[in-house]
């Protein structure tokens, strides 16, 4: 999704993206997600109690002393505990984001309450970018971004993605763009603007020369392939 000028602010601020990067979208996780994660927790609270009740329902003190209250007492901290562990990877669903710019894609990841991964990819080292749906993706409007990187580099990988196809459409010109502007050496930036207020930028001449080395390893990876494919006994 789009974003405004404070969200926009904000996380210039708290990730690594240039005075001069444009961010494009903003994409969180499908609502659907956390209904799943509350649904569990409702389920798990639920048979707490209902084996609360039963257990005080048939209990028959033997010794005089009634430990009803007690186990009752039990149950509602166990609940509690359950609540509290289904409250928090609601929260670290929700502080994960995938933010595209003009220049670059950045995954950021809350994998522990204190600690949250950001990774980061230039929009010229996409190779391709999928979308993978299950039933209730299709029957909701979510699905998995892939984004696949050349070599031995790790994909990108996000889940439960709103609108999927809308995204991976934002992720693909913003990456065709920068392609054209780092071959003819300008950066023109032309998404999410109107035509009368498009306007470019110089790229320098060291990040032009590593897209010409990038394309040049590109060729020599798909060359080898071909060897290996046209002389399999080797």
């Amino acid at each position: 999704m789009a974003v405004d000028e404070k969200t926009s602010k904000l996380l210039h601020s708290r990730l690594p993206i240039g005075s001069e990067e444009e961010i494009l979208g903003v994409y969180r996780h499908h609502w659907f997600v956390y209904v799943i994660i509350w649904f569990l927790g409702f389920v798990a609270v639920l048979a707490v109690m209902v084996a609360a009740v039963l257990m005080t329902s048939s209990y028959e003190p033997t010794t005089g002393a009634d430990y009803r209250p007690v186990m009752l007492m039990g149950a509602m901290l166990l609940s509690v505990v359950i609540a509290l562990g289904t409250a928090i990877p609601a929260w670290l669903k929700s502080q994960e984001q995938l933010v595209v710019t003009d220049e670059a894609l950045l995954q950021v990841l809350q994998p522990s309450l204190f600690g949250s991964k950001v990774s980061q990819l230039s929009l010229q080292h996409v190779t391709d970018v999928s979308v993978r749906k299950d039933f209730f993706g299709t029957l909701f409007g979510y699905g998995t971004i892939t984004v696949e990187t050349p070599g031995e580099q790790v994909n990108y990988v996000f889940t439960a993605v709103p609108s999927p196809d809308k995204a991976t459409k934002v992720i693909i010109e913003a990456h065709e763009n920068l392609v054209a502007a780092l071959e003819s050496g300008r950066m023109p930036t032309t998404l999410l603007r109107s035509d009368d207020d498009k306007h470019s930028v110089k790229v320098d001449a060291a990040e032009y020369q590593k897209f010409l080395d990038f394309q040049q390893y590109q060729a020599r990876a798909a060359q080898q392939t071909d060897a290996t494919d046209n002389n399999p006994n080797q």
